[in-house]
């Protein structure tokens, strides 16, 4: 992981450095314009402050990312996920769980807890600052103006996959910003793979700016079987010691075959992996240099150098559909330097039919 200084910052990004201590903001941008760093920084300037700040996400493993980001910065901040502090907030006010509408999917009564606070007058103070703001429930949001809370929340639309989540017009709305701040260059993706990934955004900004830094255009690998493709993640691996490289897999199922794969291929010491509700694959150390394995659905904040995707197969939705597009711009704008997508069999998975030789050079092994 590396970690920008403040004389390194663009101008867009000390903009955000300087916005007002108190009231609530909107920060959005582009994959790669820094979101994450500078949710890190706004935290720790407010804490420098002297105000009583929480950074917050709905991922686990993007809550322990954060957390391990910068840590000369966060150690003196409350770095925690999203339900965790619903949970504690309520539980320090009402003593008792907060009200659900179903407990197996953790979906609060947001309604029922704007009147509980109602009634019992409960306000709170602090600041907030909450990166991947898109994946949290509008009223959430609702209810922390209710409740008075001073709010930075950094957001990316072209980020937000479940219908359920909120669009950066709700979150305007509930929280009574005007105008959000732009993050418009890209810092993470080669001119490569941010074209590639151009191909999946469904919501074009022309004034998005093309990242300048040259790389590898993106492969797809028809395959015999994935282990030849785990070969290629091992020489990667040993050929580009300075590299951090992710695997990101559809499915739970299919990470922990991948792992047991890349065990036999003898990189056992090499590896770990992050599953929802899986003890043994619930923790990953960011800065150490091992192979990463993490689902689509943990992906959103993360990057790496190097990213394998090795079950193309598995994406058989509608390639059209406006979910299926934002599931892969999310993904392709996980890379830095170099993306590979494996399949097998002859066939070319649909996700990926009609992309153009210039953008994706198709191999067979």
């Amino acid at each position: 992981m590396t970690f920008p200084s403040l004389v390194d910052l663009g101008t867009e990004q000390q903009a955000v450095v300087d916005l007002p201590f108190h009231g609530c903001h909107l920060v959005t941008g582009t994959p790669g314009s820094g979101k994450s760093v500078m949710a890190v920084y706004r935290a720790w300037a407010l804490a420098t402050a002297g105000r009583g700040v929480t950074l917050l996400t709905r991922s686990n493993l993007l809550h322990q990312y954060l957390a391990q980001l910068a840590p000369d910065l966060t150690e003196a901040l409350d770095v925690t996920t999203y339900h965790r502090w619903i949970r504690a907030f309520w539980s320090a006010r009402f003593r008792s769980d907060p009200p659900q509408i179903d407990e197996d999917d953790w979906t609060y009564d947001w309604l029922e807890m704007q009147q509980n606070c109602l009634a019992r007058k409960v306000g709170t103070t602090g600041h907030l600052v909450i990166d991947e703001g898109q994946n949290l429930p509008i009223g959430f949001y609702q209810l922390c103006r209710l409740l008075g809370l001073d709010i930075t929340v950094f957001a990316d639309e072209n980020q937000r996959i479940d219908s359920e989540q909120s669009a950066l017009s709700e979150i305007r709305r509930a929280l009574g910003i005007r105008s959000p701040i732009v993050l418009r260059e890209n810092h993470r993706n080669s001119r490569a793979i941010a074209a590639l990934a151009s191909a999946f955004h469904v919501r074009g900004d022309s004034e998005v700016a093309v990242p300048t830094r040259a790389g590898p255009i993106p492969t797809l690998l028809r395959a015999p079987s994935r282990e030849h493709l785990l070969s290629a993640v091992r020489q990667c691996f040993h050929a580009h010691p300075e590299r951090s490289i992710g695997v990101i897999c559809r499915s739970t199922h299919t990470l922990r075959s991948v792992q047991n794969g890349l065990t036999k291929l003898g990189l056992a010491g090499s590896t770990q992996a992050y599953a929802h509700n899986d003890r043994y694959r619930n923790a990953i150390d960011f800065s150490s240099r091992p192979i990463r394995l993490v689902s689509t659905a943990s992906m959103k904040g993360l990057e790496f150098d190097s990213v394998f995707v090795p079950d193309l197969d598995a994406y058989t939705e509608d390639p059209t559909g406006v979910e299926a597009c934002l599931r892969f711009f999310v993904l392709c704008t996980r890379a830095r330097e170099d993306l590979h997508f494996a399949h097998l069999g002859a066939k070319e998975p649909p996700i990926l039919s009609g992309i153009p030789e210039s953008l994706l050079i198709r191999r067979t092994c």
